[in-house]
């Protein structure tokens, strides 16, 4: 169409000159221009994506901040500064008590809130914080009076007016963008539960006061937390020859044992080498299998698994064989002086392998309402498979699980204790 209509304009321009009596000869008529060329169209420019900035992680000192502003805002009952400290597809877990909790408001309305409703004073107080990296992990004082229903797997159990004061290990992993990505807690359930006078069975009393001392230790790749957690996974290999001895041959004779499901420590080597003698006899084929350790400062703290199978009598621990299997995860925390274990931690939950073992008591429920079905709740695994390696116990009747400040954000001893844990530093 390009092509006729230029044609079109010069004929009209000849015949115009002509009428005009031009006397010029007529000019040749002129060639046809070359036909046109279609011009391409061109392709759409490619849309340019703008990368998303990098986030800058947190420093040390801004972590051990966002770990105590997270315990602040569970304190407060801060609920939506709460939950904002997670990322969206964050976990919370307690060691041995069921399946996670996934994404912020899981983690606040089912955890934090169910415990905020049993203990409306509840509160969790830092005794010792350490940083390696992105990980964070605290021992934390937690109190309160439960005058309210507390929400637990095997039911509700209505306000019984009584205080607890428990120490729990509170592991939280941070991600770049420094949002909590990861909480695990480990407590006692069976200390819960006797404090609130659920079971009658030997516990810790209630702990009124805190640490005298609150270290906060940040790591730094020293020299001298290489030596202390190579020492403490030389620890783990005597535990596994059954060695005694050689399980504690980097403990200060003067250690402490804190099993923190044990109602109380094993003070000095002597004492905490019987623990894990007796511990031995009761379960021939016990061991450990780590999961993760690291060192910050004099602190080493490590992750696992502790399982065996009870096939024989141990008096000490009171236990009859009951030919059953347990497996228990574990937080342990072992301090150092001068190269030698001068405090031990164990953190576990005791009530599960009781309760793997048949020896856990039922726990004083609520009834169902009349006209309402009872239906127990259906055993189900977690979604996917937390920091330790074995599958997790189902949950002890007495212990539901308080979610923890993940703000702040969970080694291996059976109720009988595989090492005696220190007592608090004082």
């Amino acid at each position: 169409m390009r092509n006729q209509g230029l044609f079109a304009a010069l004929s009209l321009v000849t015949a115009s000159l002509a009428a005009c009596g031009n006397q010029e000869p007529a000019a040749a008529p002129l060639a046809p221009p070359p036909p046109a060329t279609a011009v391409p169209t061109p392709a759409p420019m490619a849309e340019v994506k703008k990368e998303e900035p990098k986030p800058v992680p947190l420093t040390a000192d801004q972590k051990v901040k966002f770990y105590q502003d997270g315990w602040a805002a569970f304190n407060a009952k801060d609920f939506a500064k709460f939950q904002s400290i997670w990322a969206e597809n964050a976990t919370s877990e307690a060691l041995d008590m069921g399946p996670p909790l996934v994404g912020p408001a899981a983690i606040t309305e089912t955890g934090t809130k169910n415990f905020a409703t049993a203990f409306p004073d509840g509160t969790g107080e830092i005794q010792l914080t350490l940083v390696n990296g992105n990980d964070i992990l605290g021992v934390v004082l937690l109190r309160g009076t439960q005058t309210g229903t507390f929400a637990t797997p095997m039911g509700p159990v209505p306000a019984t007016g009584k205080k607890i004061g428990l120490l729990a290990a509170h592991h939280l992993r941070l991600n770049d963008a420094g949002k909590a990505i990861k909480e695990v807690t480990a407590y006692d359930g069976g200390t819960l539960a006797g404090q609130l006078g659920l079971v009658p069975i030997p516990h810790r009393k209630v702990i009124e006061t805190g640490w005298v001392e609150k270290p906060v230790v940040i790591a730094t790749g020293s020299e001298t937390e290489k030596a202390n957690l190579a020492a403490l996974n030389h620890e783990i290999e005597g535990f596994n020859k059954h060695d005694a001895t050689l399980a504690l041959s980097a403990a200060d004779d003067k250690v402490v044992f804190s099993d923190l499901s044990a109602p109380a420590d094993r003070v000095g080597k002597k004492e905490a080498q019987k623990g894990i003698e007796e511990l031995f006899k009761g379960f021939p084929d016990a061991k450990i299998d780590l999961n993760s350790s690291w060192a910050a400062g004099d602190y080493v703290v490590a992750t696992g698994t502790m399982s065996g199978t009870n096939t024989a009598d141990s008096p000490a621990m009171h236990l009859k064989k009951t030919g059953k299997a347990v497996s228990l995860h574990f937080i342990e925390i072992d301090k150092f002086s001068g190269g030698k274990a001068t405090n031990i931690w164990m953190f576990a939950n005791g009530a599960a392998m009781a309760a793997q073992l048949g020896l856990m008591p039922p726990p004083k429920v609520a009834p169902e309402p009349k006209g309402k079905e009872s239906k127990p709740p259906a055993a189900k695994g977690p979604a996917e498979k937390p920091e330790h390696a074995a599958t997790k116990p189902a949950a002890p009747a007495a212990a539901a699980k308080p979610a923890v400040p993940a703000a702040v954000a969970k080694p291996a001893a059976p109720a009988a204790a595989a090492k005696p844990a220190p007592a608090p530093v004082k």
